[in-house]
């Protein structure tokens, strides 16, 4: 733990320690929020705005730190304990000071936050359906479904950063390949998809132009 993260609280015996960049990202996410609130609903007054924006700022924040939370029960369950939890102004980290440990041991460790994910984005499907249309709580049922489902199906995409990654680099190796075979397959992987993903908004932006009256 460096001198520029402080320990705000343990949760299953794991610090949840914090860079100075991650203070900046509630008042960001608020500032956005506020925006987005306004941008939905013009006639909302300023103080409406900055209430709403109040009340929505925990739901994308605990969508995504719940997410890391949840990894320190799979790594338990798991027998490989989690040794701290980073927050700073990017994602999340879950560190781990011994990952020398068998291939499905990090399989097990990552799955805890897709499953919280996943179970968050269900709970708020439920809540939206009981919410009244155009009521502050649909709004606010409507962007935890955002958040987590956001999380969720990032988290389970092939990059080394994230549980997608990790559970098919060490898939892998469980079929044959060397750590450093798997990795080098998911950096291919990653180049395939992403020159799809360029060529896909390449299209779309190609499309939208044709269909634009001149």
């Amino acid at each position: 733990m460096s001198n520029q993260e402080r320990a705000l609280f343990r949760f299953n015996a794991v610090p949840v320690v914090a860079r100075p960049s991650f203070w900046l990202m509630p008042f960001l996410l608020w500032g956005l929020l506020v925006w987005l609130a306004g941008k939905s609903r013009p006639g909302r007054s300023l103080p409406q705005r900055l209430l709403l924006g109040a009340l929505a700022t925990p739901i994308p924040l605990s969508a995504d730190i719940g997410h890391a939370l949840a990894h320190t029960v799979s790594a338990r369950l798991a027998n490989a304990p989690m040794d701290r939890i980073r927050l700073a102004a990017d994602m999340p980290r879950t560190l781990y000071d011994n990952n020398d440990v068998p291939p499905r041991t990090h399989q097990i460790r990552a799955l805890g936050g897709p499953i919280f994910s996943a179970l968050g984005l269900l709970f708020s499907l439920r809540w939206r359906q009981q919410t009244p249309a155009g009521s502050i709580r649909r709004e606010l049922a409507t962007l935890s479904c955002l958040s987590h489902g956001f999380i969720f199906s990032g988290s389970l995409a092939p990059l080394p950063i994230v549980d997608g990654g990790t559970l098919l680099k060490w898939q892998l190796v469980k079929q044959g390949h060397t750590p450093a075979g798997a990795d080098q397959t998911l950096r291919r992987l990653n180049l395939v998809l992403g020159g799809g993903l360029l060529a896909l908004l390449a299209l779309l932006v190609a499309l939208r132009q044709r269909r634009a009256p001149h």
